[in-house]
């Protein structure tokens, strides 16, 4: 599928990126403005719906969107992208591209890992 295609957004895909939003702390106007969506797309994502015109229905999203959204909440986005029937995007965008890692996290725990996830986000919603 490419990357300007949508496809609905699976319930449990939902879920994940609202729990994990929950779970750092994160507004969703914060976690939105991390991932480069609009607090409306990121509520539409999370819940699951969307209106067109009056009707009520399902929300749907591109690749490019659902990772953006995932690696802001610290989720790994190639699960969630193949739950909704997508391929992860060759690349983000360049706003979104990141050098390589400066420090080794990988000795902090899971409690700690999250506290740095959620200052990051924090200062990225700046």
């Amino acid at each position: 599928m490419s990357n300007r295609q949508s496809a609905p957004v699976p319930r449990e895909v939902s879920e994940a990126i609202r729990n994990a939003r929950q779970a750092r702390g994160l507004s969703r106007d914060a976690a939105a403005r991390a991932a480069g969506v609009s607090v409306s797309l990121w509520t539409q994502v999370e819940l699951g719906t969307q209106y067109k015109g009056e009707k009520k229905v399902d929300a749907r999203t591109t690749a490019r969107t659902l990772q953006a959204m995932a690696e802001a909440v610290g989720v790994d986005p190639v699960p969630l992208l193949r739950k909704t029937g997508l391929t992860r995007p060759a690349t983000i965008a360049t706003s979104t591209s990141r050098p390589a890692p400066l420090l080794d996290l990988s000795g902090l725990s899971e409690e700690d890992l999250s506290k740095v996830a959620a200052f990051v986000a924090g200062l990225r919603a700046r």
